[in-house]
This record gives C-alpha cells, structure tokens and sequence, in this order.
C-alpha cells in the first residue's frame, strides 16, 4: 500500500451499463493499480447508467467495503457520453482518469498517464495501438470515421482513441462547463486545447460479457461526432445545390443547341423523370440534414437536465458547491449516502425492465426465468 501522507487525488470515472460479469474483476484489478502508484490517493465514481442487471448490487456492495468507492445511480439510461459526463460533475480529484469497466482498456495503465500529468501535460489522450477481438467490419468502419472527420471535422480528433484518458482538475473544470444534450467527448476534449500528447498502449480484449456498443448505437455516436464537431453537412447542401444547378444549366444549353441547330425537337419525358428525381432527392436531403441542426437546437433550447440521479452511495454533498444544474437537483432529491440492506444486495433490484417481444416485466422475473433456462 502507497503512503496515506499524499495529498494528490486521481478520480476514476467508471461508467456502467450491465456490467455485473467483470465488475468484480474490473475492481480487484484497478484497486491492485491504483495501490501500486506512488503519490497518489484515488477514488472511483462508478455511474451506474440504469443498468437492468445487478450491477447496482454489486456497486452497492463494494461501496459498503470501500468508502473510495463512489456510486451514482441514473434514474434513466442517458447513454455512455452522458454517464461519462455524471462522472466528470461527481469528480473532484487533482486528476481525472476515464476508463471503462469492460477491461480492454487496462487499469495498469493509469500509472503512466499520471506520470505524464506530473511532467506538465493536462490531457492525456490512450491511443490504440492493437485491437484484438474486434471484427473487420468495426475495423474498417473505424478507419473510414476517423478519415471521415479529418476531412470535415472543424476539430481533428485523436484516431484510434476513444473515451480512455486522463486530465487535470482545470480540464475536468472547463469541460463541466459544456452541457449539450449531443456529447462526443473524444472530439470535445481534443477542442479544449490545454497541454496534449497522446499515449500508446495495447488494447485487450473483453474480459466478460458483450460490447455495449452496438452497430446502432455506433451509427448513432458518428452522427453526434459530425453534427456537434462540423458545420460540413450544412455548407455541403450549398455546394450540392451549385453542382446541380450547374448540371441544369448544361442540359438547357445542350437542348437549345440540339433544338436550333439540328432542328430535332425531343420529347424529353426521360431527361424530365430525370432531372425531377434528381432535384427532389437533394431537396429531401437538404432538409434532412437542415433537420438535424434544428432537431438539435431544439433539444438543446428545452434545458433539460443532462441527467438525474435516484441513489448515491459514499458522496458528501458538502463537497460539490458548483451550479451545475444536474448536481443542484441531485442535491434536492438523491444526493448523500442512502443505508444499503446487506441482505438485498446479492439480489437484483426490483424494476420495470422492457423486453422487445413480450412487453414489460420485472427484472427480477427475467433474472429468475433466465437463470431457469441456464
């Protein structure tokens, strides 16, 4: 164990969403990691997005052994950025470390972002260097998004770096101050400017259960990387439209010339079909793209939280005085430590879950009916 006399604080962000099968590896591993840095205390801020498994048991248990360990518990899932985000509010260590508990991202790493940090650096961004376990297709989709945004993007990301980093109290400070509703935080740090270099390191593969990313989910993280990052969508509809009302003009003259000189007067019913299908696409495309900023500005114009919380465990409210909207109203309703029955901890909680096909159940029934089948 580390000297207690340190006065430097690492926070680790861990945001969760059914991670019940590699939390208790994930805990024991990064405990052993965080034990071994010297000059630096650490505690963890487990968000824990509304998971429908017994992730919130297992945080709760853990919270009982460890008073290092911090819970919050989403009411509602808001998706990885935004529990990210809770993580960032709830933080408030010297540095701040994003890492989450899938374990491809491994814990012994933290050791060398710190010593970069302490060489001056305020955010570290973890490059991939390998990334087993991954198909092609993810591969080259990944490939083809980061060249996507280099081209068009008004901020240029890290490639090959995803939401595992390390910043200074400063960066997590100022990165606070961004509440829109559309996150794409790899692009939004790259953005803050501050001191940055990039570290390397060697991806594993999943220690336990499946990705939490899927295609959609993936597509839906890309949109928000173009729509928040580049207003390239928007200036492309210009440009479309002078390419084809350049394409227009260079029909007319080839009618004209067609008609006066060679005396051929031509139907034109397909160059009509044509050129209507044509134009009618780009309108449809312009307004969807349009409709994307304004959805955007919309949702952003409403001011709802970006989050809310309905149970912590181990937080003292005394130490979060900022106005962060989110963390006012947690104050009001669920902040502070909450008894936690040791009895009910080994069993799930007790809510309303959705099942595509069969309509809504307890996630207890589905524990047990699954638990049946097994």
């Amino acid at each position: 164990m580390k000297s207690e006399e340190s006065n430097k604080l690492v926070s680790i962000i861990v945001p969760c969403y059914n991670e019940e099968e590699v939390l208790p590896e994930f805990y024991k591993r990064s405990i052993a990691a965080a034990d071994a840095i010297q000059g630096w205390n650490h505690e963890w801020v487990f968000v824990n997005d509304c998971s429908s498994d017994r992730t919130s048991n297992i945080l709760a248990a853990l919270a009982v052994n460890d008073s290092k360990v911090k819970v919050i518990n989403l009411a509602r899932n808001r998706g990885h950025q935004v529990a990210v985000t809770a993580g960032l509010d709830f933080a408030h260590g010297d540095a701040v470390v994003i890492i989450d508990a899938d374990l491809q991202d491994p814990p012994e790493v933290i050791a060398r972002m710190l010593g970069l940090i302490e060489e001056g650096f305020d955010i570290v961004h973890a490059q991939r260097t390998q990334r087993p376990g991954e198909t092609k297709f993810k591969l080259w989709t990944a490939k083809f998004f980061y060249a996507m945004l280099r081209k068009i993007g008004d901020v240029k990301v890290v490639e090959n770096a995803g939401d595992f980093r390390c910043v200074t109290k400063p960066v997590a400070d100022t990165m606070r101050a961004f509440r829109e509703p559309h996150r794409f935080l790899r692009g939004m740090f790259t953005h803050l400017g501050f001191e940055q270099c990039i570290l390397q390191y060697d991806r594993d593969v999943r220690h336990a259960g499946e990705s939490k990313y899927p295609f959609m989910k993936m597509l839906k993280l890309a949109a928000d990387a173009v729509f928040s990052m580049s207003s390239a969508p928007i200036r492309s509809i210009m440009w479309a439209a002078g390419l084809t009302w350049g394409l227009g003009l260079a029909y007319l003259v080839y009618s004209m010339i067609v008609f006066f000189v060679s005396g051929i007067n031509e139907p034109g019913w397909t160059s009509a079909v044509f050129l209507m299908t044509m134009y009618t696409g780009l309108i449809l495309m312009s307004i969807a793209v349009i409709g994307q900023y304004v959805g955007r500005v919309f949702e952003q114009g409403q001011g709802r939280p970006l989050y809310w919380v309905s149970q912590t465990h181990n937080i003292d409210p005394k130490q979060f005085k900022q106005k962060i909207p989110e963390v006012v109203l947690a104050k009001r309703t669920a902040l502070g430590d909450r008894a936690v029955d040791s009895s009910t901890i080994s069993e799930p909680k007790v809510f309303l879950a959705k099942r595509p096909s069969e309509g809504w159940a307890s996630a207890a029934q589905i524990h047990k009916e699954e638990s049946a089948s097994a």
